[in-house]
């Protein structure tokens, strides 16, 4: 899949995590989930805090740019639990990935990897 042009490959990754950290804390974990898988952070993240309008769980949702496309983290404190998402025309380095999230003391649940070619229409 690596010699297909940017734009045609797409690599996933979900992963459920159980755990409860501070906002600054969640914030860092981004951070070094990013440089220990080899991407590179861009800009300032997108961050909404919940519940909006009395609406939605007790978290936040934090979308974090980076050169190869995004990371997002979406915690529940009230369920002690997040989903981390990575989108990336680059392999992630999962195994990197699951040192950061065990340093953090943070227990997987669920995880999911999805490599796909997308269609050239």
């Amino acid at each position: 899949m690596e010699n297909l042009p940017l734009g045609r490959r797409m690599h996933t990754r979900g992963t459920t995590l159980k755990g409860s950290l501070s906002t600054e804390q969640w914030h860092d974990f981004v951070k070094q989930a990013t440089a220990a898988i080899g991407m590179e952070a861009v800009g300032v993240p997108g961050f909404w805090q919940y519940p909006v309008n009395e609406k939605g769980g007790v978290g936040f949702t934090l979308v974090q740019p980076i050169t190869e496309s995004f990371v997002c983290l979406d915690t529940w404190s009230d369920h002690n639990g997040a989903y981390l998402f990575i989108c990336s025309c680059r392999p992630i380095r999962a195994a990197k990935l699951r040192q950061v999230i065990a340093d953090f003391h943070l227990v997987i649940h669920n995880e999911f990897s999805i490599q796909q070619e997308l269609p050239n229409d």
